[in-house]
């Protein structure tokens, strides 16, 4: 009998612990070689390992090395580049705003097809990859890492993305560009006419010209498998998760299969580590947090005295992240590294002076600090708009802002209460609607996990861009009344010198 109740519960036990062994997938995060974007996917990495999946994580060595990440109980899989991308782009980008010169988003296009060519020619790092046997790849959805996905497709797993980028075009979305403000330009939804001619302009020729892929590229990197244009292979997404919302940003249309879970690097502040706890608790007056993001440590030196000089004048502490010592320790707290979500979290912060970049505006929004914005490159011009347009930040140029003006907006904005209201506000109705963003992320890569998700795609995934967006009809119609205007002009001509020559005619 005891034999007989032991192997029944054996069974029960199976059965219900079962589902549990075999409910995991095998998940592979695949970001761009940058810090702030490693951030974000390592976050929603980690939420699902939580829930029991088995998550990779891949990571240029230079990222690795620098330690500043949170990759508890993620296996990280290491792979070496000969340069150093994020390098390259905060020289090319905040070295050139520093010098007063206009940005090249060549560099852009070079370094995408640069890491790109490097890991889908990296034959050990494909093995290695493939030996995991992987459920679903996540992609970072930057433009450049499109090409990406050609290793999923080598492998036949399904795939997503992940990141900052709305893509209409890629995400199969129609749209009326002239209310969707172009992300390199500081426009609001507001734009002008000429403004909404170039956002048009814009998204027509993002529409018909890549230049982030090689035309060629599946047959180049998987020449065994049937060719297919990365238009079309990206189409197949399973489902697109935008860093971004309606709150922050502004309203847009979507899809079913676009879901927008802005703030992924964001969440509930942690507890300090003790030298910024004790500064944060100590200063009754209020902190200023001053960064300019993962790629931003070394500022021109007049640029540093200038902030250093503002950060001693105004009444409140402040922790300046940067790499030099502080001239006065107690009230300026100077590190390589802080802990910044868990810093804007403190009740103690009273204003967050950034560069503007997505994952520190998005903590700002979460913990409802108002913001002085200082964009430096790229889509950081387009935040700080968004931010400054919605009543929550000020913003500043710092090549040309004198130290007065420095001081004078830092205190604007922590002082007067229509900032802290209109953040306070949007952080309300932010956590209403998304929630902690990394859980929402997973749910729905979870989701696809499970069910597929062909019943969030539209036919306009099944047919490319060109053809979804109907420039082929508009070409279409467009000739149509060309020739009929032709025809007319044709018809005019003839029946013009019909009766000129048979008024020649009469007159002889």
């Amino acid at each position: 009998m005891k034999m007989r109740e032991f192997l029944l519960w054996t069974a029960v036990c199976c059965l219900v612990l079962l589902p549990l062994c075999v409910g995991g997938k095998r998940v592979v995060f695949m970001p761009s070689p940058f810090t702030s974007h490693t951030n974000y996917h390592t976050n929603v990495a980690r939420t699902l390992a939580r829930q029991g999946h088995e998550v990779w994580l891949t990571m240029p060595d230079y990222i690795v090395n620098r330690r500043v990440l949170d990759t508890t109980n993620l296996t990280v899989i290491e792979y070496q580049t000969l340069i150093n991308f994020e390098e390259i782009m905060t020289a090319a980008f905040a070295g050139n705003y520093f010098k007063g010169l206009s940005e090249d988003f060549g560099v852009i296009m070079s370094i995408g097809l640069q890491f790109c060519d490097t890991l889908l020619t990296n034959a050990s790092f494909f093995q290695k990859v493939k030996e995991l046997r992987p459920d679903l790849f996540v992609f970072d959805n930057l433009r450049f890492m499109k090409m990406m996905t050609i290793i999923s497709y080598r492998l036949g797993v399904p795939f997503a993305f992940l990141g900052i980028t709305f893509d209409p075009c890629d995400q199969r979305i129609p749209i009326q560009p002239c209310n969707i403000p172009v992300p390199f330009f500081s426009y609001n939804h507001h734009m002008s006419f000429l403004q909404r001619v170039l956002s048009t302009v814009i998204h027509v020729y993002v529409s018909v010209v890549d230049g982030f892929s090689y035309k060629d590229a599946v047959s180049r990197y998987a020449p065994e498998m049937p060719f297919l244009t990365i238009d079309m292979l990206v189409a197949r997404a399973e489902i697109w998760l935008v860093d971004t919302d309606h709150i922050l940003d502004y309203p847009r249309p979507s899809m079913p299969n676009v879901k927008l879970i802005g703030g992924t690097a964001t969440g509930p502040g942690k507890p300090l580590p003790p030298q910024f706890k004790s500064f944060m608790d100590d200063a009754k007056e209020g902190v200023v947090i001053v960064s300019f993001g993962s790629y931003v440590l070394s500022l021109p030196e007049a640029i540093t005295q200038k902030i250093i000089s503002v950060l001693q004048n105004l009444p409140f502490k402040s922790i300046f992240r940067c790499n030099i010592s502080s001239p006065n320790s107690k009230k300026i707290l100077t590190s390589s590294w802080i802990p910044q979500n868990d810093l804007l979290a403190h009740l103690n912060t009273r204003v967050f002076f950034s560069h503007c970049g997505s994952n520190g505006q998005y903590e700002a929004l979460f913990h409802a600090v108002p913001v002085v914005c200082t964009p430096l490159f790229l889509d950081q011009f387009y935040n700080a708009e968004r931010m400054r347009v919605k009543g929550m930040a000020e913003t500043v140029d710092l090549n040309t802002v004198s130290t007065h003006e420095l001081h004078s907006t830092i205190l604007k904005v922590a002082t007067n209460t229509s900032y802290k209201q209109a953040i306070t506000k949007a952080s309300e109705l932010f956590k209403i609607e998304f929630g902690v963003p990394v859980e929402k992320a997973a749910y729905w890569l979870d989701h696809v996990m499970k069910y597929g998700g062909r019943h969030l795609r539209s036919s306009g995934h099944e047919v490319p861009f060109l053809q979804f967006s109907c420039w082929d009809v508009y070409a279409f119609l467009l000739s149509f009344v060309l020739l009929i205007l032709l025809i007319s002009v044709c018809l005019v001509y003839v029946a013009f010198n019909c009766c000129c020559s048979k008024l020649k005619a009469k007159i002889e």
